[in-house]
């Protein structure tokens, strides 16, 4: 079964740009071997740019459990982790519906 998985944080505003740089090596990364991620988002909040909203798609547990254990998330964490205000929010979802014009086979 498919999970969705949220995240929501802030970073001082001095990392921003260096949030982004991380957040887009992450997504970059997933992209060339990840194929158990279905969806990866990463959003700037507009009205707060120091805010930053992830959604992620996992195809199931094995393919959540590949990415918690990647070189990639390890650096991704290490890098802002420190850089935030606060521990980031995780949330952790079934998917209820869903559409995309990319291959809905899941």
């Amino acid at each position: 079964m498919p999970i969705c998985i949220t995240a929501q944080y802030e970073v001082h505003p001095e990392f921003s740009k260096e949030c982004k740089k991380v957040i887009q090596e992450l997504v970059e990364y997933v992209k060339k071997n990840e194929p158990g991620i279905l969806l990866y988002l990463a959003r700037q909040d507009i009205l707060n740019p120091m805010r930053f909203h992830h959604t992620i798609l996992f195809k199931n547990e094995a393919a959540l459990a590949i990415h918690q254990s990647s070189s990639a998330s390890k650096r991704f964490v290490e890098a802002l982790y420190p850089k935030t205000l606060a521990p980031l929010d995780f949330g952790e979802h079934h998917i209820v519906a869903f559409k995309s014009s990319a291959d809905d086979s899941m």
